[in-house]
Order: C-alpha cells, then sequence, then structure tokens
C-alpha cells in the first residue's frame, strides 16, 4: 500500500463537505472496525501439515516391512517363503511401482499442505497490514481535521 499516492487533503475536504451538507458533529476520533479481529480469530487453524490424515499416510506409506518373506522354522515356514518368493516374482514389479506411487503421493500431498499454510499466513499478514494501514490513514485524516 505504499506504492498509492495519499491525498489526505481530498478526503478531508470531501469528509468536511458532507459533514456541513448533513448538519452533524464530525466524530472526534475514528476506531478501526472490530471485523479484523474476528476475521484473524476465525481464519486461526492449525496448520494443514499436521493434519492427522497425512500423519497416517507417513506412517504407513511403505509397504516393505509387509512385503518381506516370512520367517518360520519347518516345512511350514520354507513353504510360506516359496510360496512368497513366487508370488513376489509375479506381483513384484506391481507391487515397487505402487511402493514409488505412495511414496510421490505423499511427497505431494507434503508440497501442498505447506503451499497452503503459507498461503494462510500470507493472508493473516496482508489483513493485519491492511488494518495497520487503516488505522495510519484515520489518525492521518483525524489530525488534518482537528488542524
Amino acid at each position: 500500500m505504499a506504492d498509492i499516492p495519499l491525498d489526505a487533503q481530498r478526503v478531508v475536504d470531501e469528509l468536511r463537505t458532507s459533514r456541513r451538507e448533513a448538519g452533524t458533529v464530525a466524530p472526534k476520533c475514528w476506531a478501526p472496525s472490530e471485523s479484523f479481529d474476528s476475521t484473524i480469530q476465525h481464519l486461526a487453524r492449525p496448520p494443514v501439515h499436521l493434519n492427522d490424515h497425512l500423519g497416517w499416510m507417513h506412517d504407513n506409506w511403505d509397504l516393505r516391512a509387509m512385503l518381506a518373506p516370512p520367517r518360520g522354522p519347518g516345512v511350514r515356514g520354507l513353504t510360506h517363503r516359496v510360496i512368497h518368493r513366487v508370488v513376489m516374482v509375479v506381483l513384484g514389479p506391481y507391487l515397487d511401482r505402487l511402493q514409488d506411487y505412495l511414496g510421490v503421493n505423499v511427497r505431494a500431498l507434503d508440497d501442498v499442505a505447506r503451499r497452503a499454510d503459507d498461503n494462510s499466513a500470507a493472508q493473516l499478514r496482508l489483513v493485519g497490514a491492511v488494518r495497520a494501514d487503516l488505522i495510519d490513514f484515520a489518525h492521518h485524516i483525524d489530525e488534518r481535521l482537528d488542524g
């Protein structure tokens, strides 16, 4: 807002003219609207990247432990390992690709969540800056009206 030239004299003249036409007494000071504070309070949410669902995805995206060869003694353990080896020969390439896909999805969702958090923070900073500019402008006008 610093690049917008402030012509307070024109605003003061318009306020004086409108006050004379209305025949009212000018307010002695200006107070900012409460809507700014309520807007900031309603926007205060936990960051998206701390969402429980994203946390669950981080904890469960890696399937390698579930796909590890079974362990066990005896004939039964040997049978399970042979069956696992046959299944992995057939489904191994698919499961590797699925593992890569899950990892990429988790990283992409993290990026989106962080960008959403950055945008929320930028909006809050912008609301604060607009509020501060309006308060400064109102003080400047109040000084000019009194002078």
